[in-house]
């Protein structure tokens, strides 16, 4: 009897091991999925890489477009009604460096994160805008340091990891993260 209980505990130990990381994440029926697009100071563009002017003409926010995907883990048992849709909450955004400097307010620009409110159906699609860059970054070290070329670096290339927080309308959290290249400028000054 002892033996068949710690071979069923073995076998759910490795099955549990074995479940992709994207069907456990969070505890909803559905998991979101997102793409991460560049809209340089309020202006809608596109792209995986957004160029940002540190400086002319006038400092401005950056901005990114966010396509967000629902998407129903169990395909054989699909989600019914809304009690799946996802209303999405808030945003953070954290900046990281290639080479592995990562002080804010000394290699990176400081965290941000700000509220959200955008309907997201099970197995639907929204396109939401958020700041990705915010003015106060551009006035603050590193970013102010490239301005006129006066703190040693003319260009910073960073990337900013973008991760949105929602729930369900049955009040599952969800998650996604996605992450934008940025390269960081006085471009008037550089040309």
């Amino acid at each position: 009897m002892r033996v068949r209980v710690l071979t069923a505990l073995l076998i759910l130990t490795v099955a549990a091991g074995c479940t992709p990381e994207w069907a456990r994440q969070g505890n909803a029926d559905v998991l979101l999925v997102m793409d991460v697009a560049a809209a340089s100071g309020g202006v809608s563009g596109g792209g995986s890489s957004l160029l940002s002017d540190v400086r002319a003409p006038g400092v401005v926010n950056d901005n990114a477009s966010l396509t967000v995907r629902s998407l129903v883990k169990n395909v054989n048992n699909p989600p019914l009604g809304s009690v799946n849709d996802v209303i999405l909450r808030r945003y953070t955004v954290r900046y990281y460096r290639a080479d592995g400097r990562s002080v804010e307010g000394v290699d990176v620009p400081y965290s941000i994160s700000g509220d959200m409110n955008t309907l997201v159906s099970a197995n639907g699609t929204t396109i939401a805008s958020i700041i990705v860059v915010r003015h106060q970054a551009k006035l603050e070290s590193p970013l102010q340091n490239l301005v006129g070329g006066t703190g040693g670096q003319q260009v910073v290339t960073m990337y900013a990891e973008i991760t949105v927080y929602g729930e369900t309308i049955s009040g599952r959290t969800v998650s996604t993260t996605g992450r934008l290249e940025i390269v960081f400028a006085d471009f008037a000054n550089n040309s």
